[in-house]
């Protein structure tokens, strides 16, 4: 098996973090190449890795940040930091629980017979309450809608580092992982699974989250939602014409559209990364 570097993004959730890495552990042998990197994303809480009991593990490094920048942006720094690990399978998911680890081998093993594309975990079951659940529907039929792209997917998949190029290449990662992912990488493979609860505490899914997050997974595309609603006032200017409710819908598609871009570009061209200094601590 290639070398493999797992990429965790992590804030105040040492404990987790802590479960994880055990279960990682026990599912791979000792001669597995297994690296661990934990992005620290600028966590109130000291660093707390218990090295003793991960012994199938060959190194782990916490890449911590000097300011928080939220996960997404988090995963792009560990990314870079690794672009030259070509020959590595690269897997990314959250440290808390959510993303099932009994499910890496299965990911690894189709990422290494896939190296041009990438390996998403797509999601079966949720485990948020019942209205989070209603709204990430209506939040997929409108992503669907506007991009093309039915969305059921988070950060956790596996790829060859031979994409690391290209998908670093721009910083739509940056915005929303997978949708930055499937952006950059054309080819794209989906694996079932279901979403786990958390280890420890409660999801940190809320409406307001759902709503940044949806919207900047729709940004990433916006060029394909100019050029579908566009099609809409076509079509609707060819079988209506001018009337009463052209006004409307123009301001609709003028509003959705400019929101889009300005969130795309503001986000995307800040300099955090310049900004943003990194100390690693190498536990072994």
């Amino acid at each position: 098996m290639k070398k493999i570097i797992i990429v965790l993004p992590l804030y105040n959730d040492w404990k987790s973090a802590n479960r994880l890495l055990g279960n990682i552990n026990k599912i791979f042998l000792k001669k597995s190449n297994i690296n661990i990197i934990i992005v620290d994303d600028y966590s109130s809480e000291k660093i707390n890795i218990d090295i003793k009991k991960y012994l199938n593990i060959k190194r782990i490094h916490v890449l911590s940040l000097n300011q928080n920048v939220g996960s997404q942006k988090a995963i792009y720094l560990a990314l870079k930091k690794i672009q030259n690990e070509t020959n590595a399978i690269i897997v990314v998911m959250d440290a808390d629980g959510e993303d099932d680890e009994s499910k890496l081998r299965k990911l690894v093993i189709k990422a290494e017979k896939n190296e041009k594309g990438i390996v998403f975990a797509k999601r079966t079951k949720r485990t948020e309450n019942v209205i989070l659940r209603f709204l990430n529907i209506i939040r997929l039929i409108i992503t669907f809608l506007l991009t093309g792209k039915f969305l059921n997917i988070g950060n956790f998949c596996a790829f060859s580092g031979k994409n690391l190029k290209a998908l670093l290449s721009n910083r739509n990662i940056t915005l929303a992982f997978s949708s930055g992912a499937i952006k950059n990488i054309k080819k794209n493979y989906f694996i079932s699974i279901k979403k786990k609860n958390r280890y420890f505490g409660r999801s940190k899914v809320s409406f307001y989250f759902l709503i940044m997050h949806s919207i900047n997974l729709i940004s990433v595309f916006y060029k394909e939602v100019f050029l579908r609603t566009s099609v809409v006032i076509l079509l609707y200017l060819i079988i209506k014409g001018l009337d009463n409710n052209i006004a409307i819908i123009f301001t609709f598609y003028t509003i959705i559209n400019l929101c889009l871009i300005l969130n795309y570009f503001l986000n995307i061209n800040n300099i955090f990364d310049k900004n943003i200094t990194t100390t690693t601590k190498r536990f072994f």
